[in-house]
């Protein structure tokens, strides 16, 4: 079934087995759901999921997801609710993946008293409701401010939810653009002191975060230690510093000369020279 689906031929393989003495099953239903709501063919995939609960064919755990994250994503968030609810009325029980994509999008609308009604329910039901690192990093995009962030990964560890490689990237990104450098220092360390990093997405953050605050210094700094420990520039580093070269050639190579002297004269992270 999954072969035929990646085929495009899910439509007339189905059509087969309902002409057989085949009764389609379960794993056979979601596997065409799966398939229709991948081609964006969301309306026959309803059609058939609602024949499934008509049936007593009931649809899994995964299959609601399925439809759900899809009607999520045709920002339909109010018919994928009413699909959630009916989850729990037919004893389906969710997963973290159900509120997940439920909070994802419920996020980006600034739903966020639903938001955090759906964060208190997985933390009842707990088992494979908890909150997970792919939570806490939907509830970290969300955030305005820094002050909202340490109460959250509070409540994320409280959860069993550690902060993982991702998380310390994405709360760099975040303190960054907010140019909140203490906090940037104190996640750089904590990430350091943990092994989870940094690796290349850490430098190409720092690096493209202090150029667009216009620090030389800083920008060269990071490009150099990464590039030191054998990580490869991503394609819009090598674009970023290649154009620098370029501006500093026309400015006679004032600017890198004085970052490169000042840089000499400095050891160790660069935080507070602002």
């Amino acid at each position: 079934m999954d072969g035929v689906c990646e085929r495009g031929q899910a439509k007339r393989f189905w059509k087969d087995i309902i002409a057989s003495e085949c009764k389609p099953d379960q794993f056979a239903s979601g596997t065409l759901i799966n398939a229709l709501t991948k081609k964006g063919k969301l309306g026959t995939g309803l059609k058939l999921f609602r024949a499934m609960w008509d049936q007593d064919c009931n649809p899994d755990v995964v299959t609601c997801n399925c439809i759900i994250d899809a009607l999520c994503f045709k920002k339909r968030i109010p018919r994928a609710l009413e699909v959630f609810q009916e989850m729990n009325a037919r004893r389906c029980c969710p997963n973290a993946a159900t509120y997940n994509s439920l909070i994802k999008h419920l996020c980006k609308v600034r739903c966020m008293e639903k938001v955090y009604e759906l964060l208190e329910e997985m933390e009842q039901r707990k088992g494979s409701c908890l909150p997970n690192e792919v939570t806490s990093n939907y509830f970290l995009k969300s955030s305005k401010k820094p002050e909202e962030v340490p109460g959250l990964l509070e409540r994320m560890q409280k959860n069993g939810c550690n902060p993982t490689g991702d998380t310390y990237n994405l709360l760099l990104k975040l303190y960054m653009e907010w140019d909140c450098q203490e906090r940037v220092r104190y996640t750089w360390d904590e990430m350091e002191k943990n092994g989870l990093g940094p690796d290349r997405r850490s430098y190409t953050i720092m690096i493209h975060g202090f150029h667009d605050k216009r620090r030389v210094k800083e920008t060269l700094r990071y490009f150099r230690e990464m590039t030191s420990k054998g990580m490869i520039p991503e394609p819009r580093t090598e674009i970023l510093m290649d154009s620098m070269n370029v501006q500093s050639k026309k400015e006679g190579g004032e600017a890198v000369k004085q970052a490169e002297e000042n840089d000499s004269l400095t050891s160790g992270p660069l935080w507070n020279n602002s």
